[in-house]
């Protein structure tokens, strides 16, 4: 929760967190997000999904530099 006169500032602080995040992601978050409003069980194949991100370069690149501590320059693979 931000102040109102700090909302406008806030999302576009948070819209900026979100484009230097990993683009992949960002894509799995925002279709996650979506399948959220479907009221079903998720599929075996939907559940599994969760946990392709593992398997990506970006992963281990965002680990590497999590370690390090610097910042990750990811690649969107």
């Amino acid at each position: 929760m931000v102040a109102d006169d700090r909302v406008a500032s806030e999302a576009l602080d948070t819209a900026r967190r979100i484009a230097d995040g990993a683009p992949l992601v960002a894509r799995w978050h925002k279709r996650f997000a979506k399948r959220l409003r479907d009221p079903r069980p998720l599929t075996e194949a939907e559940y599994l999904e969760g946990f392709d991100c593992f398997d990506t370069e970006d992963f281990r690149i965002g680990y590497r530099a999590f370690l390090a501590k610097t910042k990750p320059a990811f690649e969107g693979r």
